[in-house]
């Protein structure tokens, strides 16, 4: 029998997953990282993937899709912190289907606009520091 270890998956809203693993698979910035019991100390950055979670020796297995965010592994535990996460059990493939339409729709008709939206929002948000500091 593999040895498990802890795996913890959390967002800045809730704990999605915490228990028990013997081999997770994670997104990072150089492909997956593959992780079994006594794993050396990591830090890394996650992508936007899927986790895979093999939770014991009968091949049961725990898919999750998660967006960015940090891995850390140390002591026989992996901490995935993640700003968006989701079983993926519970996608709804066609609201997926149809977001990654609108998602490709927008980049190939309005990158430079996307680039304008976000600096008009850094104004925006120097104005509102400036603003604030002289009313201290």
């Amino acid at each position: 029998m593999a040895k498990s270890f802890k795996v913890n998956i959390v967002t800045p809203d809730k704990a999605v997953f915490e228990g028990d693993s013997i081999s997770a698979i994670i997104p990072g910035l150089a492909g997956y990282l593959g992780v079994w019991a006594n794993h050396a100390p990591l830090v890394g950055a996650v992508v936007p993937g899927v986790v895979q979670l093999k939770t014991d020796d009968s091949g049961n297995e725990k898919h999750f899709s998660v967006g960015t965010g940090f891995v850390e592994i140390s002591d026989n535990t992996v901490n995935v912190m993640t700003d968006t996460c989701e079983l993926a059990s519970e996608i709804d493939i066609s609201r997926a289907k149809e977001a990654l339409d609108r998602a490709r729709a927008r980049l190939r008709g309005m990158e430079k606009d996307l680039d304008r939206e976000r600096a008009r929002l850094a104004v925006n948000r120097a104005e509102a520091r400036l603003k604030a500091g002289k009313e201290s």
